[in-house]
């Protein structure tokens, strides 16, 4: 399954099909990376797990 998901991504980027959000851009700023290293992590990179959202309930 993480499979078909990592070459759809790897698919996305290559043919610079994707969008980046204001809020990742902020991210990336926050822990000094560049588009050009988020390219890399995922054209070179494996998935090594899956993390599901938290409910916090208040």
């Amino acid at each position: 399954m993480f499979d078909e998901i990592l070459r759809r991504m790897r698919e996305k980027v290559t043919s610079l099909q994707y969008v980046m959000t204001l809020h990742a851009e902020e991210e990336m700023n926050d822990d000094n990376l560049t588009i050009y290293d988020i390219q890399k992590s995922i054209l070179t990179g494996d998935i090594l797990e899956r993390q599901k959202h938290k409910v916090t309930v208040e």
